[in-house]
């Protein structure tokens, strides 16, 4: 295989999912960063430097694009500090005429100015996420895309449906019966990170990260579940032991809850990346219409995903514009009733934990649209909500600004921590303005700047051909399909920690596991990698209990039809132990 072959195979591998089946850990405990990975030669010298991209969008006080602007009329923010804007370019929908000035000719007519170039194609992703939407939602949305496709489409424009349960694809096509077709296929496969309408007590992902963050403590949401508990499974008046137990089961359900809630925003998440990845190949104007009612997204973990589709976006030229299916809809007073009745608790302070309760669950739906409106934000794009004529909503975001404006920075003395910076972007000495773009970038951690170091041994490991069991890692692949369509091979590994080495830090226990996944041809040519860091700062419960239940990795790299070889390599940073191993797998 030549080398671009090789390079051009490299540069689509995609890191669907690398998410730790953690059940009651709390998510500072355990930190995950994922990366491509390619192999570096010996004696390579690596430099990377850090560059935050933006997409800008200015509006004014009407909601239209402010044409006009140049790089000095803005000023980039990082933390607060002024930065230099390093690049800067105006993007326009529609190129005026090209006018080449000619001397004029006594009696002489001038030349017509040169046309302006035809329009790019424009590339339209409807993107459902069924997986987060209920069935009269999904019901909404997808008759607002079918109104869309019968009497919006222009006739130059490419359109494709996509899913985050991956159950309906349907490529980029001018047909509209085809589309159709697609979007009448669509169901919901919603998944709740609760624990459904049986369980007692309630508690929704808002109100369990108020727990878990507040671990052992009494706060407000830990009172109203730690009361649901006991009105339900207590005896009146209810004993000693059974509110102990009952704390314990309010502690480890918040946590599970949490957990759960974090891999399903992961896995939707994932699959917008699928979608940015490939609509990034396309030859036009691109963006991705995204129709969900939203999902939790407040975790550390899940945040930094987020920015990495953020980032993939900008990369990749596609604005993100989002739709919220949930519509203007009034909160349900005393909780949903898909979830079940009520629990109604009639100690001395009932009447306030009932009203409280209702509070979280409005919050609950509020903060659900936190990733909506970053991802549409970060990427110049809209976000409509609260609103239920969603058949409106999809043409408005749907249309693309006349003007946008690309910029990028280098920050100054970025720590390499991972931490999480804001940036602001403003126009001085101008009012009536709206400005949309990202809102903030994680620094790159020190895994990341320091990849020679780190992966000496483990790239000599990856490049090779021998097993090695230094570590008990399970791993079963089985070939599928990503978010785009384009076919995949998926990866879940299971990795024993009970033998691994930690160091005791400030009475936390300290570990670290490398695990690069990779495939080669027949030829044993690299094609693609993931790299995933799994960072653990355990407390003494955590350690036992992951030491029970392992480590659980799940991702899919993508590649086309035929046979390949799956190299798997772990290692564990403070006692250095490896597990190699390889083996063929067939991607269909």
């Amino acid at each position: 295989m030549q080398l671009k072959q090789i390079l051009a195979l490299a540069c689509v591998v995609f890191l669907a999912v690398a998410a730790l089946e953690s059940q009651v850990i709390g998510e500072d405990e355990i930190r995950i960063v994922s990366e491509q990975y390619v192999p570096q030669t010996p004696g390579t010298i690596h430099v990377e430097s850090t560059i935050v991209d933006l997409n800008v969008v200015v509006r004014d006080s009407h909601g239209q694009p402010v044409p006009g602007l140049q790089k000095d009329d803005f000023e980039v923010f990082d933390q607060g500090k002024r930065q230099t804007i390093s690049l800067f370019s105006v993007e326009t929908a529609n190129p005026p005429p090209i006018v080449v000035a000619e001397p004029e000719k006594p009696g002489v007519a001038p030349p017509p100015p040169t046309p302006a170039p035809a329009p790019k194609p424009r590339y339209i992703a409807l993107y459902f996420d069924d997986e987060n939407m209920s069935s009269a939602d999904l019901t909404f949305g997808r008759q607002a895309a079918e109104a869309f496709v019968k009497k919006n489409l222009e006739r130059s424009d490419l359109a494709g449906v996509f899913t985050s349960s991956t159950t309906v694809t349907q490529n980029f096509t001018s047909d509209t019966a085809k589309l159709l077709d697609a979007l009448g296929q669509l169901k919901t496969h919603q998944r709740r990170a609760g624990f459904g309408a049986m369980s007692c007590p309630k508690i929704e992902p808002y109100q369990a990260q108020q727990i878990v963050d507040n671990y052992n403590e009494h706060t407000p949401a830990f009172d109203l579940a730690l009361a649901q508990a006991v009105e339900c499974n207590c005896p009146k008046p209810p004993d000693g032991p059974c509110l102990q137990e009952q704390a314990r089961l309010v502690q480890n359900q918040a946590a599970v809850t949490l957990t759960l809630a974090e891999n399903f925003a992961r896995d939707s998440l994932g699959v917008v990346n699928d979608v940015i990845r490939y609509l990034g190949k396309m030859p036009g104007r691109r963006m991705i219409v995204m129709v969900s009612s939203g999902f939790y997204s407040r975790t550390n973990n899940v945040l930094h995903v987020q920015d990495k589709v953020i980032d993939a976006a900008l990369h990749a030229g596609v604005v993100i514009n989002s739709l919220d299916a949930k519509g203007l809809a009034a909160d349900w007073v005393g909780g949903n009733p898909a979830d079940g009745p009520p629990i109604v608790m009639t100690g001395g302070n009932g009447a306030a934990l009932m009203a409280y309760a209702d509070e979280v669950a409005s919050d609950e739906r509020a903060v659900s649209d936190d990733p909506l409106a970053l991802l549409a934000q970060g990427t110049g794009g809209k976000f409509f909500h609260n609103s239920n004529d969603l058949g409106g909503g999809i043409r408005e975001i749907a249309a693309i600004p006349e003007v946008s404006y690309a910029m990028a920075f280098a920050p100054d003395s970025v720590k390499d921590d991972g931490g999480y910076h804001s940036v602001k972007v403003r126009l001085p000495g101008k009012s009536g303005f709206s400005i949309s773009a990202r809102p903030g970038y994680f620094a790159p951690s020190k895994e990341k700047k320091a990849p020679a170091a780190r992966l000496e041994q483990l790239n000599k490991e990856v490049l090779a051909g021998d097993e090695l069991s230094g570590i008990p890692v399970q791993v079963t692949t089985q070939a599928g399909r990503l978010g785009s369509g384009e076919p995949a091979i998926r990866v879940a590994l299971h990795v024993d920690v009970h033998g691994l080495s930690f160091k005791k830090v400030n009475g936390r226990h300290n570990g670290r596991l490398l695990i690069v996944t990779s495939l080669f041809d027949n030829q044993n040519h690299f094609l693609s990698g993931a790299e995933t860091v799994v960072d653990m700062n355990l407390k003494d419960t955590s350690l036992v209990e992951l030491q029970q239940k392992g480590v659980d990795a799940h991702l899919s790299l993508q590649a086309p039809p035929g046979t390949y070889r799956l190299r798997e390599v772990v290692q564990e940073v403070v006692g250095g132990r490896l597990s190699a191993s390889s083996r063929a797998v067939e991607i269909q």
